[in-house]
């Protein structure tokens, strides 16, 4: 089988998923070369995996969408592979891909996020309403990271449950290979606020419930890792300053593994999500988490074994779980092994490129 993963980002995934399929396909991986795809993801790439590069354009000029869309359907066309698997309907103009690609080949299209979150300016920018609109036509089999998120891709992609199909998302252990061991954090334990900082990530609720375990435990250190949205929107306690630490902006993937590394508990006290890459990211350093309730997460944070969920926004239900785990050092270190555990079984890629591999097979 000839299998092309097709992607405009994520590039940590789709090295991952491009080596766990080499077992049974021939992969060729189609990626940006302007994009956050760097030498070093080309280095952690299994040797049979195929890599072709394309220039990403990301602005409306005609002659350049148009040579971009050359170039891929010319890499597409060369290859005729029996699976295109692309990522979030893959770009804004990729109908005219899948009009133009070889008829036997098959679209599978994997929707990291059925819907736009809440407040995501970022992804607000994105105007790709058309091209959602139009993937049911060419896509054969959409990929979910939940079984709970197949009732919403049905509802907001208007498709029948039969074509949606659950996979989990692989854990980020690729994220130990790029650590920056010249970078340091200030402190080797603390509770940990990490990604892009918009408002559905409910940071508020990790301060406010911060606030409440300083007045107990007045040692403990927060960490909010992580650009997005000024943060001059959000309220600090002036007497509690010195116990935050913040580094506002993108941070390296080596920086991104120290920050795991040092920390104790990651946190998500989301208002909304349908499931999250910081997850597989703190259970591959064998980190429990607490998270909110909300979309898939309940799926892979099990309840008092690799972390504890608590509803959304409720500060003293946050601040219980947080203060529970650094309270409890037999308790935080077992629920830690329990997340690594959970990864490696349950999260792994090898099964993750079984089930993909299956799901393929499927449509041939």
């Amino acid at each position: 089988m000839k299998v092309i993963l097709f992607s405009t980002q994520w590039p940590e995934y789709m090295v991952e998923l491009a080596n766990a399929l080499t077992k049974r396909a021939r992969v060729t991986l189609v990626v940006p070369n302007n994009h956050r795809f760097t030498s070093r993801h080309k280095e952690l790439l299994n040797e049979s995996v195929s890599l072709f590069q394309y220039k990403l354009v990301l602005h409306k000029s005609i002659r350049d969408n148009f040579h971009m869309l050359y170039n891929i359907l010319k890499i597409i066309r060369e290859i005729k592979p029996d699976i295109l698997h692309i990522q979030a309907n893959g770009h804004r103009l990729f109908y005219w891909v899948a009009l133009l690609k070889p008829n036997k080949t098959k679209i599978v299209n994997t929707i990291h996020d059925p819907a736009k979150h809440l407040g995501d300016k970022a992804s607000e920018k994105i105007k790709d309403d058309l091209v959602k609109k139009l993937s049911k036509f060419f896509t054969k089999r959409y990929i979910v990271h939940g079984e709970s998120l197949i009732p919403d891709l049905a509802k907001n992609y208007n498709v029948k449950k039969s074509h949606i199909v659950s996979i989990p998302h692989g854990h980020f252990e690729i994220y130990k290979k790029f650590k920056d061991h010249n970078f340091k954090t200030k402190d080797k334990n603390y509770i940990l606020f990490f990604g892009r900082i918009w408002k559905y990530k409910g940071l508020q609720y990790f301060i406010d419930a911060a606030n409440l375990i300083i007045q107990r435990h007045p040692k403990t250190m927060f960490y909010i890792v992580g650009k997005g949205e000024e943060l001059s929107k959000y309220s600090f306690e002036e007497k509690n300053k010195d116990n935050f630490f913040i580094d506002n902006r993108r941070v390296t993937l080596g920086e991104a593994a120290v920050y795991y590394q040092n920390a104790s508990v990651v946190v998500l006290p989301y208002i909304e999500a349908t499931q999250s890459g910081v997850i597989p990211a703190a259970y591959a350093f064998g980190k429990p988490v607490i998270a909110t309730k909300v979309g898939a997460i309940h799926e892979i944070v099990k309840n008092n074994q690799t972390g504890i969920l608590v509803q959304k926004m409720n500060v003293v239900d946050l601040a219980g779980a947080i203060e529970k785990l650094i309270s409890n050092p037999k308790t935080l270190k077992q629920y830690g092994s329990n997340a690594l555990y959970f990864a490696n079984n349950f999260m792994a890629w090898n099964q993750i490129g079984h089930s993909t591999y299956k799901t393929y097979k499927e449509l041939l």
